[in-house]
């Protein structure tokens, strides 16, 4: 079972700093397509790197810290 399905919201943590909310393309062999809303292209993440919810992205920014 996948964490997010194609037509999803996601955040992800860029620069270790910044929280990007994305929208999910498909899923493919344990990878995520995902778009930025306002962009052109496409980008390659692990579900590891997603994360549902701002706050839950801001947390693990904190933890690293």
């Amino acid at each position: 079972m996948t964490k997010f399905n194609p037509g999803d919201k996601a955040y992800i943590i860029e620069s270790t700093i910044f929280v990007e909310k994305v929208a999910v393309v498909k899923f493919a062999g344990r990878m995520y397509l995902i778009k930025y809303p306002n962009g052109n292209g496409g980008y390659e993440f692990r579900e590891s790197r997603l994360y549902k919810t701002e706050a839950e992205a801001k947390k693990v920014i904190d933890s690293r810290k």
